[in-house]
């Protein structure tokens, strides 16, 4: 990881020079990065842009359901997967099969004639599609609304802008940006940047409008191109470049009082970086730190897509509300289009 000797990450530390306040809060400090969301629905607030989902927007939301075909936009949750390379894959395994019950195991002795199986599973909480929570990007020591990033610690977990926070929303209207059927390609080139205006082009094709509380999905074709990549110098390749959102997107989805942005490719940023960049996942740090807006990655498109394309209907309504994971940073979870 460019560590040349032991220690040397700690080498020249200074301690901060802040504060932090009983309610984990970074005394005093103030976000001069335009535009912030920091203090819009309350000084102590951890859910970011998901307030802009009131029961309101979810009523709108269902009158949207018209024939009920329900429509997954989740990737396979096992091994076959694009998992980032700085985390571990998914490893799913047995306690008891069907040749243990047929067998004969100590668990017959405990439940006499009982037949059952029992599995388990270990993953990355990014490792799958996914919502990124708002404790998962930080910059110069702050998360979403000042609150200071020691929060999340290693056994306690994010204490402060966990993605429990979020277990009641992200329920919503949801409107696709079918960026690659507009451009006619499959997918999008890695580092292909997609700008504002563009979005603008794609929406005025379909025909929808975005609305104050929506869910905004858009595709590149990015994650079903994994799947038909063999070896593993292709498959390096879908981590070195990858098309999404440009810097430039920022503040229009501010302006457009978007409640969350998920996309079909790893980090929803393009691949490599704009230049110049003043860190790593620069849009990232923007829109979950100064925004607190979740961000849904490795999303599955393609079969709402080809919905959307044969009916004409570019809106629909979304259930897409993460676990119930305590003190965590993001949830996988099977988001479901109902049309």
């Amino acid at each position: 990881m460019g560590r040349k000797e032991w220690g040397t990450w700690s080498l020249g530390y200074k301690p901060p020079d802040y504060e932090v306040d009983d309610d984990g809060k970074i005394v005093g400090l103030v976000n001069d990065r335009e535009p912030n969301n920091w203090g819009r629905w309350g000084e102590l607030d951890q859910r970011g842009t998901t307030n802009f989902i009131t029961p309101e927007k979810v009523r709108e939301a269902k009158d949207l359901i018209q024939d009920g075909r329900i429509i997954s936009m989740a990737i396979p949750l096992d091994a076959t997967g694009p998992v980032h390379p700085t985390r571990p894959g998914i490893q799913h395994y047995w306690g008891y099969t069907g040749a243990d019950m047929i067998a004969g195991t100590a668990l017959s002795d405990v439940y006499p004639k009982a037949q059952a199986t029992d599995d388990y599973i270990n993953m990355a909480i990014q490792g799958s599609t996914q919502w990124d929570g708002l404790s998962h990007f930080a910059y110069a020591d702050a998360m979403f609304n000042g609150f200071w990033l020691g929060n999340v610690e290693t056994i306690g977990g994010a204490h402060r802008c966990s993605i429990h926070n979020q277990k009641e929303t992200l329920c919503s209207r949801a409107v696709l940006l079918d960026v690659a059927r507009h451009k006619g390609v499959d997918r999008l080139e890695g580092g292909y940047a997609i700008m504002p205006e563009e979005l603008d082009e794609v929406i005025a094709a379909e025909g929808v409008e975005i609305r104050e509380g929506d869910i905004m999905i858009v595709r590149t074709g990015h994650v079903p191109w994994w799947y038909t990549l063999q070896t593993g110098e292709e498959k390096l390749k879908f981590f070195e470049a990858a098309p999404g959102l440009s810097m430039r997107c920022v503040d229009w989805i501010y302006e457009k009082s978007i409640a969350a942005v998920a996309m079909d490719n790893i980090a929803i940023e393009v691949e490599p970086h704009e230049e110049p960049f003043e860190h790593a996942y620069p849009v990232h740090a923007r829109l979950i730190r100064d925004l607190g807006l979740s961000l849904g990655e490795i999303w599955h498109l393609d079969a709402i897509a080809e919905d959307c394309a044969n009916d004409g209907r570019y809106e629909f309504f979304v259930a897409a509300q993460p676990l119930n994971l305590t003190n965590a940073s993001g949830s996988p979870l099977n988001p479901i289009a109902i049309k």
